[in-house]
């Protein structure tokens, strides 16, 4: 008995309408995404350094909280993060007062860099998934 041999022929036709300015742009949304997400987690991580006493400034910067608490420019791929409540920014910046419960003056800049490697790694994996299409 002979080997019965099968051929298929696949014919693929791809129209892709990958110009510069659709990769220009689907990366820039890829990054603005990676921003946002790399700000969600740096809030996220800083809400254990954050002075607690009520846990109303915490929860200022809580982005599942308040969404507010993040907005992020997507032509320049810049985040401003941080807390809404009227003394946050002097508890950041006041480094002689004592946090007994808990916290840290400085939390968020301290976060920030502890995690810088991690912000990196977010906004990279948006883009490599957006290349990858």
């Amino acid at each position: 008995m002979g080997k019965a041999s099968v051929k298929v022929k696949i014919d693929v036709r791809l129209d892709l309408k990958l110009g510069p300015d659709i990769i220009e742009h689907e990366l820039n949304e890829a990054a603005a995404r990676g921003v946002y997400l790399a700000s969600e987690h740096v809030l996220t991580e800083a809400a254990s350094r954050t002075p607690w006493r009520t846990g109303d400034l915490q929860r200022s910067g809580d982005p599942r909280e308040r969404p507010g608490s993040i907005a992020v420019d997507e032509g320049q791929l810049k985040a401003a993060l941080g807390y809404d409540i009227a003394y946050a920014a002097r508890q950041h910046e006041e480094l002689q007062w004592d946090h007994p419960i808990q916290g840290e003056p400085k939390w968020l800049e301290k976060t920030l860099r502890a995690e810088a490697d991690t912000v990196h790694q977010i906004i990279g994996t948006q883009l490599e998934r957006a290349m990858r299409g």
